[in-house]
């Protein structure tokens, strides 16, 4: 009989980041830039407008990123109007694109995590499984397991990169 190895070895565990920390509902982005004169200017009237017009109930059950043009010239209040109205739809509000938001939403939920599961384990992170997954993900993920993992690995189980060994492990 062939014994799997890997699967057999309790102190292994591996984690795919995208699908154990990934955003559980969907982004969605917004482009304001019509909302300005010539795209580049916040005028107010223009602005208080298309904020009414705008349907606002698409963003329910979803994170919505607010995206401007970055030559734009916003008042700081126009930030926080959007932010009170698109909370009071969406599940959270970020101004940035979706992968940053993504991101974010990704260190957030590590952040949120009880990782003592990990504790004296030899940890795989699971590389290539998603292109969403950025390399300070990867950062991200490494700073939070060290001190709790015995041993921080990046790839596949049959091909791997040793990333961080415990002191009481060498």
């Amino acid at each position: 009989m062939i014994k799997n190895k890997v699967q057999s070895n309790e102190k292994l565990v591996s984690i795919d980041i995208a699908k154990s920390f990934g955003p559980k509902f969907p982004i969605k982005s917004l482009d304001i830039t019509p909302w300005l004169f010539q795209g580049l200017i916040l005028k107010e009237k223009l602005f208080n407008d298309s904020i009414d017009q705008h349907n606002w109930q698409e963003y329910k059950d979803s994170y919505l990123c607010i995206e401007v043009n970055e030559d734009a010239l916003l008042a700081p209040w126009a930030y926080m109007i959007l932010t009170e109205i698109g909370k009071r739809h969406a599940k959270d509000v970020f101004f940035t694109n979706p992968i940053d938001a993504q991101s974010q939403l990704i260190k957030r939920n590590i952040d949120e995590a009880d990782l003592s599961f990990y504790e004296e384990k030899y940890v795989l992170v699971k590389g290539c499984s998603n292109k969403s997954v950025t390399p300070d993900i990867y950062a991200h993920i490494t700073k939070k397991l060290i001190g709790t993992a015995k041993k921080i690995m990046y790839g596949e189980a049959c091909s791997f990169v040793p990333v961080y060994t415990s002191k009481s492990n060498k």
